[in-house]
């Protein structure tokens, strides 16, 4: 069993890094907004290690391991890292679907 306040100090801690995030995206270059949400997207994931009554999503979780060795492309070549992101946002929504229609 995970110590209770776990949960607790993952949200605040999420919370304390998109706080910052935003405040960042003020004075920073404009790429660095879409890489700093998409790092809040991989820190999100980790809610499953921290939060017991949320059941672990295989799928969220690929998707963390995918972020984590694709977003410092931006670094190399923005080009690169929005193809990356446009990759990411159709793999999502083909998900979203699969997820949320029926077959009839």
């Amino acid at each position: 069993m995970k110590d209770e306040d776990t949960g607790r100090k993952f949200v605040f801690e999420l919370a304390t890094f998109l706080l910052t995030a935003a405040r960042g995206c003020v004075d920073e270059p404009h790429i660095y907004g879409p890489l700093r949400l998409i790092d809040g997207v991989s820190r999100l994931a980790d809610i499953f290690d921290h939060v017991e009554c949320i059941e672990r999503d295989p799928y969220i979780e690929r998707a963390k391991e995918d972020i984590d060795k694709n977003k410092f492309r931006v670094m190399a070549s923005e080009e690169e890292f929005v193809r990356f992101l446009d990759k990411m946002i159709e793999e999502f929504a083909d998900e979203m679907v699969r997820r949320y229609t029926t077959q009839s």
